[in-house]
């Protein structure tokens, strides 16, 4: 089985993404059993990255 998910919290000064949630995020999922298969950036028309979809994939 397979699940998509978008990952779009940001740190609260800045419109960078925040990446330590984002870490914390994968691991959380890797122990509860799913397998990230891609991370992909999704952009603005300026090339901003704006949110990450996550694609996983159940270890079973």
């Amino acid at each position: 089985m397979q699940r998509i998910v978008e990952f779009k919290k940001r740190h609260f000064w800045t419109i960078n993404i925040d990446m330590e949630s984002l870490n914390q995020k994968v691991e959380q999922l890797n122990q509860d059993g799913w397998l990230v298969k891609h991370i992909i950036p999704n952009t603005t028309f300026t090339g901003t990255v704006a949110s990450y979809t996550i694609l996983l994939e159940d270890e079973q």
